[in-house]
């Protein structure tokens, strides 16, 4: 049972560690005429990679009804199992830049994502250029589903945090100690028990044995019984 405790706690502590080029699990739900929808997650393609800058184009679910001119459509995206969310990001609508692109900024150190930004920018041009097709499909209202370009960019901090590893280090080493700890006191219970119960009966054995007696094994061992005595006065006074 030990060694099962200590490799789940092993593997909680590498939970959340990645390695370069890893994907990211990510999921976005939309909101538009006043709903929003579930969250959906984002095929391995779509999805940013450990370490890795890269533009993908993610397919935008289509409203049940046509969108207005009033209408907004905002999306929002979740990171590392809803670890890291980002705000809503309208990418239609008034305000909403013709043609999109989302621009997200994942922080990272070491192996691990510490965080997420996410804002709404015009696409640039040589990004219009390159994806034409895609261009049309955000003038043509009418079409879709709309594919929205994503930027995934990532940003090192603190690339060797000493600090952080002995942390960790020591919370991982007090917890393997208060497991051990705790298995040897269950362990150790019933024997423990046993051994009380062994004390105390042998505390009680001790005390009986050691009671005074009654009958003659005290008058035996204190000197000349009462008759004896008796005896020796009549003779005494015989002789007088």
């Amino acid at each position: 049972p030990t060694a099962s405790l200590v490799v789940v706690t092993y593997l909680a502590i590498q939970a959340q560690a990645f390695r370069d080029g890893d994907f990211i699990q990510t999921a976005r739900k939309a909101q538009f005429h006043q709903q929003r929808t579930n969250w959906h997650d984002l095929l391995g393609h779509h999805c940013p990679r450990f370490g890795n800058d890269r533009v993908v184009a993610v397919p935008l679910q289509k409203p049940m009804l046509p969108l207005s001119e009033l209408d907004d459509y905002k999306l929002q995206l979740s990171f590392d199992g809803d670890r890291h969310l980002t705000p809503w990001l309208k990418v239609i609508g008034k305000g909403a830049p013709p043609v999109p692109v989302v621009e997200v900024e994942l922080r990272r150190s070491g192996e691990e994502l510490l965080g997420v930004v996410a804002k709404v920018l015009p696409a640039p041009v040589h990004y219009q250029h390159a994806h034409a097709h895609l261009v049309e499909e955000w003038r043509n209202a009418s079409e879709w589903p709309k594919h929205l370009l994503v930027r995934y960019e990532w940003v090192t901090e603190n690339d060797v945090d000493l600090d952080r590893g002995l942390y960790v280090l020591f919370g991982a080493a007090l917890l393997v100690l208060l497991l051990l700890i705790f298995t040897a006191v269950q362990d150790a219970g019933p024997k423990l028990a046993i051994f009380l119960q062994e004390v105390a009966g042998d505390d009680h054995v001790a005390g009986v044995n050691g009671a005074p007696g009654a009958g003659t094994s005290v008058g035996s061992g204190a000197g000349p019984s009462t008759s004896t005595w008796g005896s020796t006065w009549k003779d005494g006074a015989k002789a007088e």
